[in-house]
């Protein structure tokens, strides 16, 4: 894997202090539970749910939600493997994680044929703060709930994951965020600390690292050159946040989500019922 081992996408720290904040207000809400993680810190899991009566049709969809790890591949891997070629989109939030997870995330969606779309699950019966919530998350078979783009994000290493859909749906209602990879101390002579510096996709100069991703990028059908003047965007500690306009002139999305064509909004007849799959 070389250096790729140890670089990872990190959030700029105003961005962490708005998580801080939601942590504390977490813990503050349900005390019992004050050791438990707040959703955006959580490894990233990918679990399975439908909503409405699938005695007659039904809405399926991969949620994938949490901090991407080195094993999230693993779990990606072992829910695709039980859904036997069945094809469900997935939808993710997330902060973003580690690198190599992403595109290892991303190669496992493009090889079984999957689209992606930037959402935000919610399951049935769970708190207000925590909507997502692992009491509800059914680990031998389908978790009930409801999809949406309002207020969903992808930051950081989530957009190399979300690249590996065949068809990548986003929307003015989600966020879309990427910014430099933090791989070691900036360098002195790379870029003028504090300002754009659009050459620039990691805090040091790696030319094995931006071979590795526009090989990635154009793999997918993305323009390298578009997403890495994008990275380029962010200050060192900053977020670009992409428009639909970006996204679209770099091939990043393909398609365009809209109130009434949620993500993961896809039908199944009675003949195609959720799976025994287990989700992980």
């Amino acid at each position: 894997m070389g250096i790729l081992m140890s670089v990872r996408f990190r959030l700029p720290s105003h961005l962490c202090f708005a998580v801080a904040v939601f942590a504390l207000c977490m813990m503050a809400a349900f005390p019992g539970e004050a050791k438990q993680k707040p959703p955006e810190d959580r490894p990233m899991d990918f679990i399975l749910v439908h909503t409405g009566d699938c005695s007659e049709s039904c809405i399926q969809w991969i949620s994938a939600e949490g901090e991407i790890t080195s094993d999230s591949p693993k779990r990606l891997k072992a829910l695709l493997k039980r859904l036997k070629g069945k094809k469900l989109p997935v939808v993710f939030q997330s902060y973003g994680g580690a690198v190599n997870g992403a595109l290892a995330i991303g190669r496992l969606i493009r090889a079984a044929g999957l689209e992606t779309a930037v959402g935000r699950t919610t399951l049935n019966d769970c708190p207000m703060l925590d909507r997502r919530c692992t009491q509800k998350i059914v680990r031998n078979g389908w978790s009930e709930g409801e999809v949406t783009s309002a207020g969903s994000y992808c930051y950081s290493a989530c957009p190399l994951a979300f690249a590996g859909g065949t068809v990548r749906a986003g929307a003015g209602i989600s966020l879309i965020g990427l910014h430099q990879v933090t791989n070691g101390r900036k360098s002195a002579d790379y870029g003028t600390p504090g300002k754009r510096n659009l050459d620039a996709i990691s805090t040091r100069s790696d030319l094995a690292l931006k071979r590795k991703f526009s090989v990635y990028f154009t793999e997918m059908g993305i323009k390298p050159e578009e997403m890495f003047a994008m990275m380029g965007l962010a200050a060192p500690d900053g977020m670009h946040l992409l428009s639909n306009i970006e996204a679209m002139k770099s091939g990043l999305i393909t398609k365009e989500s809209s109130y009434s064509n949620e993500p993961g909004y896809v039908f199944y007849a009675t003949d195609t019922q959720p799976t025994d799959a287990v989700a992980n």
